[in-house]
């Protein structure tokens, strides 16, 4: 059985904490000295469509991401497991910088929730031994 790498543990931890830091930045740095975003209510209503449309886009295909590329295999090597993860992350952080994105435009306060989820889903999905013994993963 192969050993999860501290490199992936420090991989998930920056990916993680990249939105989280970005919304920081916006909200106690740049919401606080503009009171008007110059966003008409359609276009907000449009870029949180847009926003909400990509996180569920982003978390499916990160769910599905494991079954193709781990369709029969019955080892999977531990290189392409890193891959896996890091797709997997990447998928769910493009969609949570995104949604920063939208708040720093918007200045809706309502966008730190789904921002929020995306991250906590990230969180919960660090590498484990469980998941090295389900992949069988091999060094």
């Amino acid at each position: 059985m192969a050993r999860i790498p501290q490199s992936l543990y420090l991989i998930h931890f920056m990916l993680m904490l990249s939105p989280a830091l970005f919304a920081a930045v916006i909200y106690f740095g740049a919401l606080p000295g503009e009171t008007n975003p110059g966003t008409s209510n359609d276009e907000i209503r449009i870029l949180q469509t847009v926003a909400a449309v990509l996180a569920v886009i982003a978390v499916g295909l990160s769910q599905l991401v494991p079954r193709f590329l781990t369709r029969d295999e019955k080892s999977l090597p531990l290189r392409r497991f890193a891959s896996m993860k890091i797709v997997q992350w990447a998928l769910l952080e493009g969609a949570a910088v995104f949604i920063g994105v939208v708040f720093f435009l918007t200045h809706q306060k309502s966008m730190l929730i789904p921002l929020a989820v995306l991250i906590a889903l990230i969180a919960f999905m660090r590498p484990t031994t469980e998941e090295i013994v389900r992949f069988n993963v091999k060094e």
